[in-house]
Protein backbone atom coordinates (compact mmCIF):
# COMPACT_ATOMS: atom_id res chain seq x y z
CA UNK A 1 0.00 0.00 0.00
CA UNK A 2 1.44 3.38 -0.93
CA UNK A 3 2.38 5.55 2.42
CA UNK A 4 -0.06 8.26 1.43
CA UNK A 5 -2.73 5.86 1.95
CA UNK A 6 -2.22 4.67 5.20
CA UNK A 7 -3.50 6.98 7.06
CA UNK A 8 -7.30 6.45 5.16
CA UNK A 9 -6.75 2.49 5.46
CA UNK A 10 -6.25 3.13 9.67
CA UNK A 11 -9.28 5.59 9.58
CA UNK A 12 -11.54 2.87 7.66
CA UNK A 13 -10.68 0.08 10.29
CA UNK A 14 -10.23 2.53 13.28
CA UNK A 15 -13.95 1.60 14.79
CA UNK A 16 -13.67 -1.95 14.14
CA UNK A 17 -10.35 -2.63 15.78
CA UNK A 18 -10.87 0.06 19.05
CA UNK A 19 -11.28 -1.88 22.55
CA UNK A 20 -12.92 1.32 24.03
CA UNK A 21 -16.13 3.05 23.62
CA UNK A 22 -13.73 6.61 23.65
CA UNK A 23 -10.37 5.31 22.61
CA UNK A 24 -7.05 7.00 22.32
CA UNK A 25 -4.78 5.95 19.39
CA UNK A 26 -1.39 5.89 18.26
CA UNK A 27 -0.69 4.34 15.16
CA UNK A 28 2.70 4.34 13.14
CA UNK A 29 3.99 2.38 9.66
CA UNK A 30 6.84 0.19 10.04
CA UNK A 31 7.72 -1.36 6.84
CA UNK A 32 4.61 -2.98 5.23
CA UNK A 33 3.24 -3.29 8.93
CA UNK A 34 0.80 -0.71 10.96
CA UNK A 35 0.80 -0.94 14.30
CA UNK A 36 -1.68 0.39 16.42
CA UNK A 37 -1.99 0.95 20.71
CA UNK A 38 -5.17 2.19 21.78
CA UNK A 39 -5.60 3.38 25.50
CA UNK A 40 -9.59 4.26 27.43
CA UNK A 41 -9.49 8.12 26.98
CA UNK A 42 -11.78 8.53 30.23
CA UNK A 43 -9.15 6.89 32.59
CA UNK A 44 -6.71 9.55 30.57
CA UNK A 45 -8.66 12.39 31.30
CA UNK A 46 -9.04 11.99 34.83
CA UNK A 47 -5.43 11.86 35.73
CA UNK A 48 -5.73 15.08 33.74
CA UNK A 49 -8.17 16.99 35.81
CA UNK A 50 -6.08 15.72 38.93
CA UNK A 51 -2.95 17.13 37.79
CA UNK A 52 -4.79 20.12 36.45
CA UNK A 53 -3.93 19.42 32.52
CA UNK A 54 -5.90 20.56 29.71
CA UNK A 55 -6.13 17.31 27.72
CA UNK A 56 -7.10 19.17 24.48
CA UNK A 57 -3.29 20.83 24.19
CA UNK A 58 -1.47 17.12 25.31
CA UNK A 59 -0.18 14.64 22.91
CA UNK A 60 0.10 11.03 23.99
CA UNK A 61 2.43 8.77 23.13
CA UNK A 62 3.01 4.42 23.85
CA UNK A 63 6.42 3.84 25.80
CA UNK A 64 6.62 1.47 22.85
CA UNK A 65 7.84 4.16 20.28
CA UNK A 66 9.79 5.82 22.90
CA UNK A 67 12.26 2.88 23.46
CA UNK A 68 15.21 2.69 20.89
CA UNK A 69 15.15 1.46 17.90
CA UNK A 70 17.03 -2.05 17.06
CA UNK A 71 18.51 -3.44 14.37
CA UNK A 72 17.79 -6.77 14.00
CA UNK A 73 16.53 -9.78 17.09
CA UNK A 74 14.53 -9.92 19.77
CA UNK A 75 14.36 -8.00 23.32
CA UNK A 76 12.20 -7.84 26.46
CA UNK A 77 12.08 -4.03 28.19
CA UNK A 78 10.81 -3.75 31.66
CA UNK A 79 8.41 -0.72 31.16
CA UNK A 80 7.21 1.54 34.23
CA UNK A 81 4.51 -1.32 34.15
CA UNK A 82 4.36 -4.41 33.21
CA UNK A 83 6.77 -6.15 30.80
CA UNK A 84 7.12 -5.59 26.64
CA UNK A 85 8.90 -7.86 24.36
CA UNK A 86 9.68 -6.58 21.01
CA UNK A 87 10.56 -8.19 17.51
CA UNK A 88 12.99 -5.92 15.05
CA UNK A 89 13.83 -6.95 11.63
CA UNK A 90 16.51 -4.72 9.55
CA UNK A 91 15.55 -1.71 11.93
CA UNK A 92 11.64 -2.61 11.09
CA UNK A 93 9.34 -3.56 14.24
CA UNK A 94 7.43 -6.67 13.50
CA UNK A 95 5.89 -7.55 16.12
CA UNK A 96 5.51 -6.88 20.02
CA UNK A 97 3.68 -8.13 23.33
CA UNK A 98 2.77 -6.72 26.90
CA UNK A 99 2.66 -8.59 30.06
CA UNK A 100 1.82 -7.16 33.93
CA UNK A 101 4.43 -8.87 35.23
CA UNK A 102 7.90 -10.79 34.42
CA UNK A 103 7.02 -13.65 32.33
CA UNK A 104 8.48 -17.15 32.51
CA UNK A 105 10.19 -19.67 30.21
CA UNK A 106 7.06 -21.89 30.30
CA UNK A 107 4.42 -18.96 29.54
CA UNK A 108 7.04 -17.32 26.95
CA UNK A 109 6.75 -21.48 25.09
CA UNK A 110 2.96 -21.39 25.15
CA UNK A 111 2.46 -17.66 23.91
CA UNK A 112 5.20 -18.00 20.99
CA UNK A 113 3.67 -19.80 18.72
CA UNK A 114 0.16 -17.97 18.70
CA UNK A 115 2.14 -15.20 18.11
CA UNK A 116 4.14 -16.34 15.33
CA UNK A 117 0.45 -17.68 13.60
CA UNK A 118 -0.44 -14.14 13.73
CA UNK A 119 2.73 -12.71 12.19
CA UNK A 120 2.25 -14.14 9.06
CA UNK A 121 4.13 -14.31 6.15
CA UNK A 122 7.02 -12.09 8.06
CA UNK A 123 7.62 -14.89 10.86
CA UNK A 124 9.32 -16.69 8.01
CA UNK A 125 11.35 -13.46 7.58
CA UNK A 126 11.79 -12.97 11.55
CA UNK A 127 10.78 -15.40 14.17
CA UNK A 128 10.48 -14.98 18.05
CA UNK A 129 13.69 -16.86 19.54
CA UNK A 130 12.92 -19.97 21.54
CA UNK A 131 14.48 -18.99 24.96
CA UNK A 132 12.91 -15.86 26.50
CA UNK A 133 15.09 -12.92 25.97
CA UNK A 134 16.85 -11.14 28.24
CA UNK A 135 15.41 -8.25 30.40
CA UNK A 136 16.59 -5.01 29.90
CA UNK A 137 15.94 -2.34 32.57
CA UNK A 138 14.57 1.23 31.97
CA UNK A 139 18.09 2.54 33.44
CA UNK A 140 19.77 0.27 31.15
CA UNK A 141 18.05 1.53 28.03
CA UNK A 142 19.78 5.23 28.97
CA UNK A 143 16.47 6.73 28.66
CA UNK A 144 15.73 7.41 32.22
CA UNK A 145 13.82 10.95 31.67
CA UNK A 146 10.09 9.78 31.20
CA UNK A 147 9.58 13.37 29.61
CA UNK A 148 12.37 13.00 27.51
CA UNK A 149 11.53 9.48 26.04
CA UNK A 150 7.85 11.11 25.55
CA UNK A 151 8.93 13.50 23.46
CA UNK A 152 11.42 11.51 21.19
CA UNK A 153 9.62 8.79 20.01
CA UNK A 154 11.10 6.68 17.17
CA UNK A 155 7.32 6.96 14.83
CA UNK A 156 5.33 9.74 14.08
CA UNK A 157 1.44 8.94 14.81
CA UNK A 158 -0.64 9.19 11.90
CA UNK A 159 -3.59 9.87 13.31
CA UNK A 160 -2.18 12.99 15.78
CA UNK A 161 -1.88 16.41 15.23
CA UNK A 162 -0.80 17.40 12.11
CA UNK A 163 1.12 21.02 11.33
CA UNK A 164 -2.18 22.70 10.29
CA UNK A 165 -3.48 21.47 13.41
CA UNK A 166 -1.02 23.85 15.55
CA UNK A 167 -2.75 26.50 14.28
CA UNK A 168 -5.60 26.36 16.64
CA UNK A 169 -3.30 26.52 19.42
CA UNK A 170 -1.54 30.01 18.64
CA UNK A 171 -3.44 32.96 20.04
CA UNK A 172 -5.31 35.75 18.55
CA UNK A 173 -2.83 38.04 19.52
CA UNK A 174 0.13 35.94 18.21
CA UNK A 175 -1.66 35.54 15.13
CA UNK A 176 -2.55 39.00 14.02
CA UNK A 177 1.09 39.73 14.52
CA UNK A 178 2.42 37.04 12.43
CA UNK A 179 -0.34 37.89 9.87
CA UNK A 180 1.26 41.45 10.36
CA UNK A 181 4.78 40.72 9.69
CA UNK A 182 4.12 38.61 6.68
CA UNK A 183 2.02 41.80 5.35
CA UNK A 184 4.95 43.92 6.16
CA UNK A 185 7.39 41.65 4.37
CA UNK A 186 5.21 40.77 1.10
CA UNK A 187 4.09 44.95 1.14
CA UNK A 188 8.11 46.19 1.13
CA UNK A 189 8.80 43.27 -1.21
CA UNK A 190 6.04 44.61 -3.71
CA UNK A 191 7.83 48.45 -2.98
CA UNK A 192 11.06 46.93 -3.87
CA UNK A 193 9.64 45.95 -7.25
CA UNK A 194 7.88 49.11 -7.93
CA UNK A 195 10.87 50.96 -7.04
CA UNK A 196 13.24 48.82 -9.53
CA UNK A 197 10.47 48.62 -11.79
CA UNK A 198 10.16 52.67 -11.80
CA UNK A 199 14.32 53.13 -11.90
CA UNK A 200 13.94 50.98 -14.99
CA UNK A 201 11.41 53.19 -16.56
CA UNK A 202 13.11 56.08 -15.69
CA UNK A 203 16.55 54.83 -17.55
CA UNK A 204 14.37 54.29 -20.75
CA UNK A 205 12.59 57.30 -20.63
CA UNK A 206 16.07 59.03 -20.43
CA UNK A 207 17.46 56.91 -22.67
CA UNK A 208 14.25 57.51 -25.43
CA UNK A 209 14.95 61.18 -24.76
CA UNK A 210 18.42 61.25 -25.96
CA UNK A 211 17.69 58.83 -28.93
CA UNK A 212 14.82 61.68 -29.87
CA UNK A 213 16.97 64.67 -29.67
CA UNK A 214 19.90 63.07 -32.05
CA UNK A 215 16.63 61.89 -34.26
CA UNK A 216 15.01 65.08 -34.75
CA UNK A 217 17.49 66.65 -36.80
CA UNK A 218 17.07 63.43 -39.22
CA UNK A 219 13.35 63.52 -39.30
CA UNK A 220 13.38 67.49 -40.40
CA UNK A 221 16.06 67.03 -42.83
CA UNK A 222 13.97 63.67 -44.19
CA UNK A 223 10.62 66.43 -43.95
CA UNK A 224 12.31 68.90 -45.77
CA UNK A 225 13.71 66.67 -48.54
CA UNK A 226 10.21 64.83 -49.04
CA UNK A 227 8.48 68.45 -49.42
CA UNK A 228 11.53 69.35 -52.09
CA UNK A 229 10.71 66.01 -53.82
CA UNK A 230 7.67 66.21 -54.15
CA UNK A 231 7.75 69.86 -55.67
CA UNK A 232 10.78 68.79 -57.83
CA UNK A 233 8.72 66.02 -58.97
CA UNK A 234 5.54 68.56 -59.93
CA UNK A 235 7.66 70.45 -61.96
CA UNK A 236 9.79 67.69 -63.75
CA UNK A 237 5.75 66.63 -64.56
CA UNK A 238 5.54 70.71 -65.98
CA UNK A 239 8.62 70.60 -68.20
CA UNK A 240 7.19 68.54 -70.78
CA UNK A 241 4.78 71.30 -71.32
CA UNK A 242 5.24 74.64 -73.17
CA UNK A 243 3.00 76.40 -72.22
CA UNK A 244 3.75 76.13 -68.63
CA UNK A 245 7.12 76.58 -69.25
CA UNK A 246 6.39 79.40 -70.94
CA UNK A 247 4.15 80.60 -67.79
CA UNK A 248 6.77 80.32 -65.45
CA UNK A 249 9.11 82.06 -67.68
CA UNK A 250 6.84 85.18 -68.44
CA UNK A 251 5.64 85.10 -64.20
CA UNK A 252 9.41 85.67 -63.06
CA UNK A 253 9.58 89.55 -64.30
CA UNK A 254 6.04 89.76 -62.74
CA UNK A 255 7.25 88.46 -59.75
CA UNK A 256 10.83 90.47 -59.59
CA UNK A 257 8.40 93.62 -60.19
CA UNK A 258 5.95 93.30 -57.53
CA UNK A 259 8.67 91.88 -54.43
CA UNK A 260 6.96 88.26 -54.06
CA UNK A 261 7.73 84.78 -54.47
CA UNK A 262 5.75 81.71 -55.82
CA UNK A 263 4.97 79.27 -53.31
CA UNK A 264 2.94 76.68 -54.64
CA UNK A 265 2.08 76.07 -58.32
CA UNK A 266 -0.26 73.44 -59.07
CA UNK A 267 -1.25 72.96 -63.16
CA UNK A 268 -4.51 69.97 -63.71
CA UNK A 269 -6.60 70.10 -66.91
CA UNK A 270 -6.10 73.14 -68.34
CA UNK A 271 -6.65 75.04 -64.44
CA UNK A 272 -3.26 76.90 -63.24
CA UNK A 273 -3.36 77.79 -59.25
CA UNK A 274 -0.90 80.23 -57.61
CA UNK A 275 0.39 81.15 -54.34
CA UNK A 276 2.18 83.86 -54.02
CA UNK A 277 4.07 85.71 -50.88
CA UNK A 278 5.43 89.11 -50.01
CA UNK A 279 9.48 89.20 -50.07
CA UNK A 280 9.66 92.41 -47.96
CA UNK A 281 6.94 93.92 -47.72
CA UNK A 282 2.70 93.13 -48.05
CA UNK A 283 1.74 92.55 -51.17
CA UNK A 284 -0.10 94.71 -53.91
CA UNK A 285 -2.99 92.37 -54.33
CA UNK A 286 -4.60 95.20 -57.35
CA UNK A 287 -1.22 95.26 -59.20
CA UNK A 288 -0.67 91.73 -58.85
CA UNK A 289 -4.07 90.65 -60.62
CA UNK A 290 -4.17 93.51 -62.77
CA UNK A 291 -0.31 92.15 -64.11
CA UNK A 292 -1.73 88.87 -64.34
CA UNK A 293 -4.94 89.85 -66.33
CA UNK A 294 -2.38 91.79 -68.83
CA UNK A 295 -0.46 88.06 -69.37
CA UNK A 296 -2.36 86.46 -72.55
CA UNK A 297 -1.96 82.66 -71.38
CA UNK A 298 -4.14 83.12 -68.72
CA UNK A 299 -7.52 83.95 -68.61
CA UNK A 300 -10.64 83.58 -66.00
CA UNK A 301 -8.38 84.82 -63.13
CA UNK A 302 -9.65 84.21 -59.64
CA UNK A 303 -8.70 85.44 -56.40
CA UNK A 304 -8.74 82.47 -53.48
CA UNK A 305 -9.54 82.54 -49.80
CA UNK A 306 -7.40 82.02 -47.46
CA UNK A 307 -6.74 82.10 -43.75
CA UNK A 308 -3.59 84.32 -44.46
CA UNK A 309 -4.15 87.83 -45.52
CA UNK A 310 -0.38 88.44 -46.43
CA UNK A 311 -1.07 85.28 -49.24
CA UNK A 312 -2.68 85.19 -52.19
CA UNK A 313 -3.86 82.52 -53.55
CA UNK A 314 -5.08 82.71 -57.52
CA UNK A 315 -6.66 80.63 -60.43
CA UNK A 316 -6.49 80.75 -63.32
CA UNK A 317 -7.21 78.92 -66.88
CA UNK A 318 -4.62 78.78 -69.08
CA UNK A 319 -5.66 80.23 -72.91
CA UNK A 320 -5.16 77.45 -75.74
CA UNK A 321 -2.35 77.73 -78.27
CA UNK A 322 -3.17 78.78 -81.45
CA UNK A 323 -1.18 76.43 -83.98
CA UNK A 324 -0.96 77.93 -87.55
CA UNK A 325 -1.44 74.95 -90.39
CA UNK A 326 1.77 74.15 -92.35
CA UNK A 327 0.44 75.22 -95.80
CA UNK A 328 -0.28 78.87 -94.80
CA UNK A 329 2.60 78.90 -93.16
CA UNK A 330 4.46 77.67 -96.33
CA UNK A 331 2.83 79.77 -98.37
CA UNK A 332 2.92 83.24 -96.99
CA UNK A 333 6.51 83.66 -97.55
CA UNK A 334 6.65 83.02 -101.19
CA UNK A 335 3.56 85.51 -101.82
CA UNK A 336 5.56 88.48 -99.95
CA UNK A 337 8.08 87.33 -102.10
CA UNK A 338 6.48 87.53 -105.22
CA UNK A 339 4.94 90.79 -104.31
CA UNK A 340 8.23 92.63 -103.53
CA UNK A 341 9.42 95.14 -106.56
CA UNK A 342 12.88 94.01 -107.96
CA UNK A 343 15.91 96.42 -106.92
CA UNK A 344 17.47 98.51 -109.39
CA UNK A 345 20.79 96.81 -111.06
CA UNK A 346 23.69 98.21 -110.64
CA UNK A 347 26.50 98.86 -114.27
CA UNK A 348 28.60 95.57 -112.92
CA UNK A 349 25.51 93.57 -112.58
CA UNK A 350 24.84 94.22 -116.30
CA UNK A 351 28.39 93.66 -117.18
CA UNK A 352 28.46 90.05 -115.15
CA UNK A 353 24.59 89.26 -116.76
CA UNK A 354 26.28 90.03 -120.71
CA UNK A 355 29.28 87.91 -119.80
CA UNK A 356 26.82 84.61 -118.65
CA UNK A 357 24.49 85.33 -122.13
CA UNK A 358 27.67 84.96 -124.06
CA UNK A 359 29.00 82.11 -122.68
CA UNK A 360 27.42 78.73 -124.76
CA UNK A 361 26.21 76.42 -122.44
CA UNK A 362 27.55 73.18 -122.99
CA UNK A 363 25.29 69.79 -122.47
CA UNK A 364 26.22 66.48 -122.71
CA UNK A 365 26.99 65.49 -126.37
CA UNK A 366 29.68 67.58 -128.09
CA UNK A 367 28.26 69.62 -131.21
CA UNK A 368 29.92 70.03 -134.04
CA UNK A 369 32.12 72.96 -134.92
CA UNK A 370 33.07 73.64 -130.76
Amino acid sequence: MPSHKTQAFVQLHLHRLAPFADSGVYACRSGDWVHLWFWENRKVREICEKHGLDINHMQFAPESVCFPKRKDGAVLIQCQQGVEAQLWHQGLLVDSAWWPERVSNDEWQAWRPGSAAMTGALAQIASWPEQVPAHVQLSESSLKDPVYRLAEPWARNLLGVQWWHALKNFRGDVLAVIAVVILASYGAYLGAQWWSIDSQLTSTDQEIESLSAKVEPINTARSQAMALQQWTTKLAALRSRDEVRELLKNLRPLLQKEDAALREFEYQDGEVRLMLVPVNTELNIVGVTQDLESMKLLSNIRLLPDSDARLMKVSAKMAPKIVKPESIASETPQAKTMATPAAPKSTEQKKTEQMDSSVIPRSGKREKGE
